[in-house]
């Protein structure tokens, strides 16, 4: 179960593995998540499998000192995100998928914010993890548009009526990054948790 936990660490590509987790709980820290793992690589490679479940032994283990925790994954295809999850399903509390990297690899891979234009595929792979897997499924979003929130709430309830069971969202657009990251936009967020917030809990 994940609880209501109201402190959660973010998940940060190369930095918040299984060490740098129990030093956030330590802190603080009710809830963590995985650094990204990249779907289609991961089920291709058993080195990358063996990594990982390194990672989640602790919390296999020790439930009481790496839980509640989300896995996330980033990818395109909805078959392959779903065998990826299945693999590590045992060992933590919920699967996240990133729909929020603005990198220009995500650019390139075709994952991360670089889906949120794509409704249809977003809703496909939400639907089917959240129908095949035996743990919640939740999404880490970005803003569609800096002026106009529409687009980003109706992508919201799309993800909801999907099955996903927790939101995270970043109040900047996939384009906010670097020397252009500007400010959160907390008045969309709040507008967010508005329209959704009933359903789900917004982060």
């Amino acid at each position: 179960s994940l609880g209501s936990p109201r402190r959660v660490l973010a998940p940060m590509v190369g930095q918040s593995e299984l060490a740098f987790r129990l030093l956030c709980r330590r802190h603080g820290a009710e809830m963590c998540v995985t650094p990204m793992i990249n779907a289609k690589t991961f089920v291709a490679g058993a080195r990358y499998q063996h990594e990982v479940a390194l990672d989640l032994e602790e919390a296999r283990r020790s439930p009481s000192l790496d839980r509640p925790l989300l896995v996330q994954f980033c990818g395109d295809d909805p078959e392959t995100l779903l065998r990826a999850a299945e693999l590590v399903q045992d060992g933590c509390d919920g699967i996240d998928v990133n729909l929020g990297c603005p990198q220009g690899i995500a650019r390139r891979g075709h994952y991360g914010a670089f889906l949120l234009p794509e409704r249809d595929l977003v809703v496909r792979i939400v639907a089917l993890l959240s129908r095949r897997l035996r743990v919640p499924v939740s999404c880490k979003i970005r803003l569609l548009d800096a002026v106009e929130l529409g687009p980003t709430l109706e992508l919201c309830r799309a993800i909801v009526d999907a099955g996903a069971s927790l939101l995270t969202v970043h109040g900047r657009t996939r384009d906010m990054k670097g020397q252009f990251v500007g400010p959160c936009d907390w008045t969309a967020i709040g507008l967010i948790r508005a329209a959704v917030g009933d359903r789900v809990p917004v982060l």
